[in-house]
């Protein structure tokens, strides 16, 4: 069992953002949930230029440990339709590593955001794999690029 990571959610101040000004942001979208395109919306605006990972989290153990290619196909399919169900201009998408950290490192290498979106499930919906992947996850900010978490339940 795992300690849920502390991740800030809309009541401490981390809520939808409209941003009407047609001035876009560069947004890194990092989900770790199959369908987070409903709660998403409200979090981005047509204007936005959006990169979306899925990280390879949602497999068994066994399956992380061999580096199964089917999960990083669903990744990629899951991360295809995420971009084309959400507001923006989807500059890209990928399967990411399992790591959240790291697959927010591999982004930004090639993706310049001025902010980052984490969609996860509740602690207590996560798989052991998912688990371990948003432990290292980074909390407020990652190269200086702040980070948000959106909490979605399946």
């Amino acid at each position: 069992m795992s300690v849920e990571p502390q991740r800030p959610n809309a009541a401490v101040g981390y809520g939808p953002r409209r941003y009407g000004s047609g001035v876009g942001r560069n947004v890194l979208v990092v989900s770790t949930v199959e369908h987070p395109e409903a709660v998403l919306r409200a979090h981005l605006d047509e204007a936005d230029t959006i990169k979306v990972v899925v990280p390879v989290v949602r497999q068994g153990v066994l399956d992380w440990l061999a580096n199964d290619e089917k999960a990083f196909d669903e990744a990629q399919r899951v991360a295809e339709r995420t971009a084309e169900q959400l507001p923006g201009e989807a500059a890209d998408t990928a399967a990411g590593e399992a790591d959240v950290r790291l697959a927010v490192e591999d982004a930004l290498a090639t993706f310049p955001a001025d902010e980052i979106i984490v969609a996860v499930r509740p602690g207590d919906e996560e798989g052991p794999v998912e688990s371990a992947a948003t432990d290292a996850a980074p909390r407020h900010a990652i190269g200086g690029v702040p980070v948000r978490y959106v909490v979605i339940r399946d």
